[in-house]
């Protein structure tokens, strides 16, 4: 649960080592920079240094090149073209494009000339049985030819129509679910004939320019296609030959083009002033005295840092730094929003309850071991960062499927096990009994109580940490209302659970009433603490009309917030239950049936269940406690870096 801490690099140094500034800060691949603008505001002299980036056009001449010859974009060592000037590596990216444009040209042609070939002979081939010269057929003057598709259920209607000799259907070619053919028919009786096939669902196709029959036509446009093959295959022999011998010089290309290209967008962050620039941008501290040293050896370059915490004004930009286990779980507090400099990092808080709530909601040892797998499976092969923080609450599930006995269902396959190691006659917790489902309810309500109480003190430390003293102990989720929330659980589960009331007149005064009424004034005194005037705004009427239903909404969240743990007992029930179905619809079938259900019934249960057990204990986080503690408006560390790598 810590933040890296960052410092604000300020350089400033003349126009002429810009460049090679900007080329040390990118490959130190942890410099995000700012708007120097923004720093020196009252600088009215300023002048933006960034203009058009001159890489864009290179870089997506390179990518055409390389779609051309179906190359995957790949970053190589390109140390020998790094020193070469833009004119320079422009003029080496125009040779290339030049001598494979028109080869890459030429092959989009005959492609495209090959698939219009290859439409208009998939069309015209349904009508090869059809031995008449279609010039012909088009130039008659006194009959309508219609060439199409007729279903073949329509077509055995058609025997409804003998009567009529106008209405003649002549197939060509059939496949599943169609003939293929023209009917004749007089021009005198066209507009009849044509609403009676319309009614058939006759489908017309378009068929024009054809010399001959189809068949003469569909052998021509073969032979024609063929020729057109040949032509692309030596092309495509040409194109590959040249991919072979310049591959190396590509990449190469490719490689320094996109660091330079991806180097510009320092410099669109920079201001200069008559010959000098300035440039601003952040870096993890652990690298300041790397990157000073390296820019200190120029010689027109000064260097200043200055710590994160006295830049709160600007924002300083996050960078989570968490332990093994809670690092996957960054991926949520993400999702929710980044904590601000002077905020606490919650990956660390929702690795553990998170973690400890899906297993107790998803309590079974043999489901946790199939979602164990599926979660590495996730991770390993489909680079899922969600198959990473599920690995830990598949753990989870399976420890807690353990404790409550449950393999797959079978609520009473472990029973040897307890014997054998504990000398249980049966599994220590049984879900399902009467007692144990009080006892789960009341234990949830309890994770749900000792959980909020957590999230409150966090945002104590928190408001601490942001030097906000007024919400610290005054607010819905500050002293004030810890104290009220802790007093009046306490009193309530003395009074219910031991038979002990504990809330008498000096307790309910100065632990719930005090508090709740400090809360409710929780803005007035915090304009009190800052010496700030007019603590009641626009009037105390119009605060306490304001406030008094905001507090009733303030305490009813209390409520709210804790009931809406009892879905995790809930959760442990329907786990139970729904396997019992599965059981219930086993037992109609065979030995062979009951198997199939069993493990069709738990692949669907586990998966089900996993799904809704996520989302309702990430519901828990991010409303009953990520709000009471946890702000989320920072931004995110983007450093601007460049991978060297070499792929094989």
């Amino acid at each position: 649960m810590a933040l890296v801490k960052m410092k604000l690099l300020n350089i400033i140094g003349v126009l002429d080592e810009l460049d090679r500034t900007v080329d040390i800060l990118g490959d130190s691949g942890m410099f995000q920079p700012d708007d120097a603008a923004r720093y020196f505001s009252e600088n009215e002299n300023l002048v933006p240094v960034g203009g058009v980036n001159e890489y864009t056009p290179l870089l997506e001449k390179l990518q055409k090149i390389l779609t051309a010859t179906s190359q995957r974009a790949e970053i190589v060592n390109a140390e020998k073209l790094q020193t070469l000037s833009s004119a320079e590596l422009s003029d080496r990216v125009d040779k290339l494009y030049q001598e494979l444009l028109p080869l890459s040209e030429e092959r989009d042609t005959l492609s495209s000339e090959i698939d219009r070939l290859s439409n208009m002979i998939e069309d015209v081939k349904r009508f090869v049985g059809l031995g008449v010269d279609m010039q012909q057929l088009e130039s008659c003057e006194f009959i309508k030819t219609v060439l199409g598709k007729l279903p073949k259920e329509s077509y055995r209607k058609l025997q409804s129509y003998s009567d009529n000799p106008f209405v003649q259907f002549f197939p060509c070619t059939t496949d599943e679910h169609f003939y293929w053919g023209v009917y004749v028919t007089p021009l005198s009786e066209a507009d009849k004939v044509d609403r009676i096939f319309s009614r058939l669902y006759f489908e017309p196709v378009e068929i024009g320019g054809i010399e001959g029959t189809p068949q003469e036509f569909v052998m021509q446009k073969l032979d024609e296609k063929s020729e057109l093959e040949t032509k692309l295959s030596s092309c495509q022999t040409e194109i590959d030959a040249y991919k072979q011998a310049h591959r190396t010089e590509l990449l190469q290309l490719f490689s320094a083009v996109s660091r330079h290209h991806a180097y510009h967008s320092i410099k669109d962050h920079a201001c200069r002033v008559n010959n000098s620039f300035i440039l601003v941008g952040w870096i993890p501290s652990d690298y300041e005295g790397q990157i000073k040293k390296q820019l200190c050896s120029l010689s027109t370059i000064e260097v200043t840092t200055t710590d994160g915490k006295e830049e709160l004004l600007h924002s300083p930009p996050i960078k989570l730094k968490n332990h093994f286990f809670a690092r996957p779980f960054e991926y949520y507090t993400e999702m929710y929003g980044m904590p601000n400099y002077n905020e606490i990092d919650p990956s660390g808080f929702i690795a553990l309850t998170y973690t400890l709530l899906f297993g107790i909601m998803f309590a079974d040892l043999g489901q946790g071991i199939l979602l164990l797998i599926a979660a590495i499976v996730m991770y390993r092969v489909k680079k899922m960062p969600l198959g990473r923080l599920l690995i830990p609450c598949a753990i989870s599930s399976t420890v807690f499927g353990f404790l409550f006995g449950s393999v797959f269902g079978f609520e009473s396959l472990l029973d040897p096990v307890y014997k054998a190691l504990f000398g249980l006659e049966e599994k220590p917790i049984d879900v399902m009994e009467s007692n144990t489902t009080m006892i789960l309810i009341f234990g949830a309500v309890a994770i749900g109580v000792l959980l909020l109480m957590t999230a409150m003190i966090l945002n104590i430390i928190s408001s601490i940490k942001r030097r906000d003293i007024g919400n610290a102990l005054f607010g819905v989720n500050g002293v004030a209302g810890f104290i009220f929330y802790t007093a009046l659980v306490a009193g309530l589960a003395s009074s219910m659970l031991l038979g002990v009331s504990i809330m008498t007149t000096p307790y309910v005064i100065g632990l719930i009433v005090l508090p709740i009424l400090l809360v409710f004034l929780r803005e007035p005194l915090s304009k009190l603490m800052r010496h700030e005037g007019h603590i009641f705004g626009e009037g105390f009427g119009s605060f306490f009309v304001d406030n008094i239903f905001e507090l009733f909404e303030v305490v009813l969240s209390y409520i709210t917030n804790t009931m809406s743990f009892l879905r995790v007992g809930a959760f442990v029930l329907v786990h139970a239950g729904m396997m019992q179905v599965v059981f219930v619809l086993a037992g109609m079938f065979g030995p062979v049936g009951y198997t199939i259900t069993v493990i069709l019934g738990n692949i669907l249960v586990s998966v089900l269940e996993a799904l809704l057990v996520g989302i309702q204990v990430l519901r828990l986080e991010y409303y009953e406690m990520f709000s009471r503690f946890f702000i989320g408006d920072g931004r995110k560390f983007t450093p601007i870096s460049f991978e060297k790598s070499r792929n094989s």
